[in-house]
């Protein structure tokens, strides 16, 4: 079962294609290792974002355009082989939790990242999030590698506001998200099917209190 030391193995070893198919299943079978657009409308403007899960700077081109300011945070052998893989300079690459959580951000992003992080921890990461951002947006597949369900983790840490969920999946021909429905964050937590779901987090801790 994929995990925590399965990722760490990965970013330790493998080849630059073998690393970027385990990021995007498919790389290797012709899927351009460029940005998903959200199809969702993202909050702005957004001064400070952190994408969570960076990888190797999959998101990165994209991100720049829509923040004056962006982190990325992952595992440590994964933040060193973004330093070298990355297409695009961003202004902060980290493993220091601690440094990111002390800090407030205008926007989390977390793409397909937290299908693949056990639970106890994904939750733990979650109430983080509630505490550094007003927003975050998720895409994510609704069951993770373990058996859990992702939107559940979200719905019982009680400190977001879900907006529309909307189910995606790949486009073969434009190589971006398509959407295939929109469902209450209720609706989709409970959707027997598995696939995947955006979604926007608006966090109930008070910015004063964070």
């Amino acid at each position: 079962m994929p995990g925590l030391e399965h990722w760490l193995s990965v970013a330790r070893s493998a080849d630059p294609d073998d690393l970027r198919e385990h990021i995007l299943t498919g790389y290797k079978n012709g899927k351009p290792f460029t940005p998903y657009v959200p199809t969702l409308a993202l909050p702005s403007p957004i001064d400070h974002l952190v994408d969570f899960g960076c990888g190797v700077g999959r998101s990165f081109p994209y991100l720049k355009t829509i923040a004056r300011h962006v982190a990325g945070f992952d595992l440590p052998p994964m933040i060193e082989r973004c330093r070298t893989l990355a297409g695009e300079s961003i202004d902060l690459l980290t493993d220091d939790w601690n440094e990111v959580r002390g800090r407030r951000w205008d926007l989390i992003v977390a793409v397909l990242v937290l299908q693949h992080i056990e639970p106890v921890i994904c939750r733990s990461y979650l109430v983080d999030f509630a505490s550094m951002a007003p927003c975050i947006y998720v895409l994510t597949r609704t069951q993770s590698d373990f058996g859990t369900n992702v939107l559940d983790l979200v719905a019982e840490t009680g400190l977001f506001e879900a907006e529309e969920c909307v189910r995606v999946d790949h486009d073969s021909r434009t190589h971006q998200l398509r959407i295939l429905g929109r469902r209450r964050f209720d609706e989709a937590r409970h959707d027997t099917e598995v696939g995947h779901y955006e979604v926007l987090l608006r966090s109930k801790v008070p910015a004063a209190t964070a």
